[in-house]
């Protein structure tokens, strides 16, 4: 090697001056072949430096092979500065040392919160990609950094990117949204916390924006009038009027009886005790992803009920036999290819329909009977509503819609506390001068 070659840094190429005494040999053998500076990684150190778009970097791959493992191992790590490279090569080569593996130093966020999510194996089919939709963008933002690195102004930009303009299939995020990513990400790293990977969950550090969920008479409904006995909806009566032609109108009486369109796909005529009139609800039917049809367990176990449907929508026993008696002329009509599906809501040729066209028909059927155009999930607003105008009591209401009392207080009667407050107050000041 030309002596000249030996004058500038091999990494760097700074020329190395007559103050720069602390420049570090490069041999081969007893010769050397020129000199490193200060501000690159020595001959014998596993890191390069490199030139990015944003800047210098330093590459770190270090040698991270468990003890008497004959599969050799390597981590590898791009950081901004040569003392954090070096860092990590002590930190890695100690760890090594003491624990003769590193799955503890591999463990990525996104590694996290899978394993997270693959503990959770009660989880119906719905809710575990809805879980992982919901962590998506935690992923996206730093799914690859080791869950030991990550800090709490990490999860505060994950936040501010989400309400700063953050979408998710075309549409902003939602506050709701963004407190379910953190709170999946919460919960990975509480697990990171119990098996001593990391001593503290700075996800619970971040303060979140505030549950701003509508609730209480600001959610979508249409509107019920009168108190006690006299309360009545009169857009709910109009869509009966109209559903009541159509040709699953059996199946309209079970959605105004404060079925969810999941419990109306997924019940079957197995399902149904047309003498007694009522049907019950075992399981519930979805579609994931926008393309599989998913029949299971229904979302929690409030909404394993039996509804007396007859007893709230009189004429619905006739409207389902005649359902029933069309399906009987659809099979005929159809012969071979029939499919015996056993749904109760089919098309003409047995199977299922899906969840979405049902949706599709009802907003139809709602601009057909001039009433507001609402969700198919506003109905069963409607009827809690209705439910509390009827002077029903919020325990027997949640019954019949299938939700607990804590949530059916919370989204219907979230402003109950004072009100009832006054009211026990009232009964028991009563009691007292009576006595």
């Amino acid at each position: 090697m030309p002596d000249d070659a030996k004058k500038n840094c091999p990494s760097c190429g700074e020329p190395r001056g007559n103050r720069r005494q602390n420049w570090e040999p490069i041999y081969s053998g007893d010769e050397v072949l020129g000199y490193t500076c200060p501000a690159c990684p020595t001959w014998s150190e596993p890191i390069r430096r490199t030139e990015t778009a944003r800047g210098i970097r330093f590459v770190a791959v270090v040698d991270a092979t468990p003890r008497g493992s004959t599969r050799r191992k390597q981590v590898k790590r791009t950081v901004e500065t040569l003392d954090g490279a070096r860092r990590f090569v002590s930190e890695v080569r100690a760890e090594v040392a003491e624990r003769g593996g590193l799955s503890a130093r591999e463990l990525t966020v996104e590694r996290a919160l899978e394993d997270w999510l693959n503990t959770r194996t009660k989880l119906r089919p719905p809710t575990r990609r809805n879980y992982a939709a919901q962590y998506k963008p935690a992923v996206e933002e730093f799914g690859d950094k080791p869950v030991r690195e990550l800090k709490a102004s990490h999860v505060e930009a994950l936040v501010a990117s989400m309400m700063e303009g953050g979408k998710r299939d075309g549409e902003a995020f939602g506050i709701w949204a963004i407190r379910a990513a953190v709170g999946r990400l919460a919960q990975a790293l509480d697990r990171a916390v119990r098996d001593g990977i990391v001593t503290q969950n700075v996800a619970r550090l971040v303060e979140l924006p505030s549950d701003e969920r509508v609730r209480g008479e600001a959610l979508e409904h249409w509107e019920t009038e009168g108190h006690g006995s006299g309360a009545f909806c009169r857009d709910l009566d109009r869509f009966r009027k109209f559903a009541d032609e159509h040709r699953d109108a059996g199946a309209w009486r079970l959605t105004l009886c404060g079925m969810t369109r999941a419990d109306a796909m997924g019940l079957r005529w197995s399902d149904i005790n047309l003498d007694e009139g009522e049907a019950t609800v075992r399981q519930g039917r979805v579609i994931l992803d926008g393309k599989d049809d998913y029949t299971g367990d229904t979302k929690s176990g409030q909404r394993k009920r039996t509804v007396p449907f007859e007893t709230i929508e009189p004429g619905t026993v006739a409207l389902l036999k005649r359902m029933r008696a069309q399906q009987a002329g659809d099979k005929l009509r159809a012969g071979s290819a029939w499919i015996d599906s056993g749904y109760v809501v089919v098309n003409e040729a047995g199977d299922p329909l899906r969840p979405e066209l049902y949706s599709d028909r009802f907003r139809s059927l709602c601009r057909k009977a001039k009433v507001p155009v609402i969700h198919l999930h506003s109905v069963r607003h409607t009827l809690a509503f209705t439910l509390h105008r009827l002077g029903v009591t919020p325990g027997d209401a949640a019954a019949l819609l299938g939700h607990t009392v804590q949530v059916h207080l919370s989204t219907y009667l979230p402003e109950s506390g004072a009100s009832g407050i006054r009211a026990a107050a009232a009964a028991l000041g009563g009691r007292r001068a009576a006595a």
